[in-house]
């Protein structure tokens, strides 16, 4: 039987997708390493709509840029879903992050 492979040609997300579309970076710390700095991380999110002023607002969360490892992506890619949602809408790719961001909003993400 002839084994088939599964083939993305989609971008995945990266920091320049989150850019490109204006997301915003929120910065945590995450304890100390051995010389006694704080040890930084990041994430990203966007509220639903993206210009909805409304700071209680549902948004899109990325996974932390210190998780890909655990979470089987390359260095420098993300994880997005719905905020809160226990990965309701998990994306990988900026496709499917569109399709979700157009089906939650009835917007387009970019032009």
């Amino acid at each position: 039987m002839m084994e088939t492979k599964e083939f993305n040609i989609a971008p995945p997300i990266t920091n320049k997708t989150f850019e490109r579309q204006g997301w915003e970076m929120q910065v945590d710390t995450d304890g100390e390493d051995d010389e006694g700095k704080p040890i930084e991380y990041y994430y990203w999110t966007l509220p639903l709509p993206k210009d909805n002023p409304d700071s209680k607002a549902i948004c899109l969360i990325s996974s932390a840029n210190d998780e890909y490892k655990d979470l089987g992506l390359k260095k420098g890619e993300f994880f997005v879903e719905i905020e809160n949602s226990m990965g309701l809408g998990v994306c990988q790719y900026e496709d499917e992050l569109q399709i979700l961001y157009r089906a939650l909003t009835r917007i387009e993400l970019e032009d």
